[in-house]
C-alpha cells in the first residue's frame, strides 16, 4: 500500500539531512540535562542512591542485598560486579555522575545503532524511543544503557569483531540477565566454537572481577545473598496492583487479561523458541542484512515480554526494538498506525496524561503497557519468517554493504 505524508516520517530530506540527526543527538542531551536537574535533590533519586552505595558496601565488605533504610529505599538486586562497574559513578559528586550516566546510556544505543543502521533510519528510530529513554532516565535506571549493549554486540558480531561483542553482550548480562539474548548471534556466524569459548572465559572473568575490591570469601557470601534475593524476585505477585512497578511483561498480561496462572517458564521457553526459530528454519536468509537487523529488534521486544520482572522503565528496551523495526521497514499506514498506537500506550501512563484514578483503574489495572507490543511482535515473526513483505528499496538505503555472514565479503544488501 502506498504510504500518505503522514506514513512518510523518515522519507523526507530534513530526516535524510545529517543536521536532522545531530539535532535528535542535542535533544537527548538536553534530556539528559533537564532530568539531572529534575532528579537530583535532596535525597537523589532513589535508584541512583542504590547503585552508588553498592560499590561502597561492596568495598567495605557489607552485604550488597542487604536494607540500608539510612541510605536509600528498597534493595540492591543487580550483580556484584556490576557494583564495580558503577564505581566512576559511585565516586564523581552526585550531580556530574547522574548526568554521565545518563549520557553513557546515549552513547551505547547511539553507536550500536550507527554501525548497523542508515543514518535516515538512526534518525527515525531515536525519535521514536526518546520519550521512553527519557522516561528512564527519571529513574536513573539501567535499561536504555542494557539496549544499547545489545545493539553493539550484534553489529560487532556483524563486523566480525568477536571480542567485542563478546565484551558488550557480557557487561550488559552482569547489569541485567536478558541481554545475553544478544548472543543469539553467534548463532549466524562462522567460528561459533571459539566465540563460545570467548563468552565462557569472559563471563568467568566477569564473576571474579569483584576481587579487585573485595575478598574470595565476602564475594562467595555476596553471591549467596544474591541467589537468595533472585530466588524470591521469582515468586509471582498481583501483577497490576503494585504502584506501577511491576508489569511482567507478557506473563503479566496473561495474568490479568485471561486469569492465566501458569509458571512463569513455560510462557518463556516458548517466547525462546518462537524468537529462535526464524534463525533456525530460515537460514536461506542469513545473508539478508534486513533481516539481521529484523532479529536484533525483535530480540529487543522479547526481551521484555518474556521477561517476568519487567518494570514500567524496562519498556523502554521494547520500544528500541519497536524503533529499529519501524525504521528500518518498508514504509505503510498500517505500520505507522500501530508505531503511534505503541507510542501512546507505552508512554501514555508515565507522561502524566492520565489523571491518578484512569491510571490506577485501567491503564495499570489492565497492564495496558504490553498490550500495543504484542502484535508488533507477532508481527515481526511474520515478517522474518517471510510470511508478511517488509522489504526495502537498497537506493533508498544508498546501498550500504554487508558481509556474507559465512565469512565472505559483501554479497547481501538491505532490502
Amino acid at each position: 500500500m502506498a504510504a500518505p505524508a503522514l506514513d512518510r516520517i523518515g522519507e523526507t530530506s530534513a530526516v535524510r539531512s545529517p543536521k536532522a540527526l545531530y539535532g535528535v543527538l542535542v535533544l537527548f542531551v538536553i534530556g539528559a540535562l533537564v532530568v539531572t536537574a529534575q532528579r537530583i535533590g535532596v535525597p537523589a533519586e532513589n535508584n541512583f542512591r542504590i547503585f552508588r552505595s553498592a560499590f561502597h558496601h561492596l568495598v567495605a565488605g557489607q552485604d550488597l542485598y542487604a536494607a540500608y533504610p539510612r541510605e536509600h529505599a528498597d534493595l540492591y538486586k543487580y550483580s556484584p560486579t556490576f557494583a564495580v562497574l558503577f564505581a566512576p559513578f559511585a565516586m564523581l559528586p552526585v550531580v556530574p555522575a547522574y548526568f554521565v550516566w545518563q549520557v553513557v546510556s546515549i552513547i551505547a544505543v547511539v553507536v550500536g545503532m550507527s554501525r548497523q543502521m542508515t543514518q535516515r533510519e538512526m534518525t527515525v528510530a531515536l525519535l521514536i524511543a526518546w520519550p521512553s529513554v527519557v522516561t528512564d532516565m527519571q529513574r536513573a535506571q539501567t535499561n536504555t544503557l542494557c539496549a544499547g549493549l545489545m545493539l553493539i554486540a550484534w553489529s560487532c558480531f556483524e563486523k566480525r569483531e568477536q571480542l567485542g561483542a563478546t565484551v558488550s553482550g557480557a557487561v550488559g548480562a552482569f547489569v541485567k540477565i536478558f541481554p545475553l539474548a544478544a548472543f543469539a548471534g553467534l548463532l549466524l556466524y562462522p567460528r561459533k566454537v571459539r566465540q563460545l569459548a570467548l563468552i565462557s572465559l569472559v563471563m568467568a572473568l566477569g564473576v571474579v572481577l569483584p576481587l579487585l575490591v573485595t575478598s574470595p570469601s565476602s564475594l562467595l557470601m555476596q553471591y549467596q545473598s544474591w541467589l537468595r534475593i533472585e530466588t524470591l524476585d521469582a515468586v509471582p505477585v498481583e501483577y497490576g496492583r503494585r504502584g506501577g512497578g511491576l508489569y511482567a511483561g507478557l506473563m503479566g498480561g496473561l495474568h490479568v487479561w485471561f486469569g492465566v496462572d501458569w509458571p512463569h517458564w513455560p510462557v518463556q521457553l516458548a517466547g525462546v523458541l518462537i524468537v529462535l526459530a526464524p534463525i533456525v528454519f530460515r537460514r536461506d536468509r542469513w545473508n539478508d542484512a534486513h533481516f539481521r537487523l529484523q532479529l536484533i529488534a525483535s530480540l529487543l521486544i522479547f526481551a521484555v515480554l518474556f521477561n517476568h520482572q519487567s518494570e514500567s522503565p524496562s519498556y523502554v528496551i521494547a520500544m528500541l526494538g519497536v524503533a529499529v523495526w519501524y525504521a528500518s521497514s518498508e514504509k505503510a499506514v498500517w505500520r505507522t498506525a500501530l508505531i503511534v498506537f505503541a507510542m501512546l500506550l507505552v508512554n501514555g501512563g508515565s507522561s502524566g496524561i492520565l489523571s491518578r484514578d484512569l491510571y490506577q483503574r485501567f491503564y495499570l489495572a489492565y497492564l495496558l503497557k504490553t498490550v500495543p507490543l504484542v502484535p508488533i511482535w507477532i508481527i515481526m515473526q511474520l515478517e522474518l519468517h517471510g510470511l508478511l513483505r517488509n522489504r526495502r528499496d537498497d537506493s533508498e538505503l544508498g546501498k550500504a554493504d554487508a558481509r556474507d555472514v559465512t565469512g565472505g565479503e559483501a554479497v547481501a544488501h538491505r532490502g
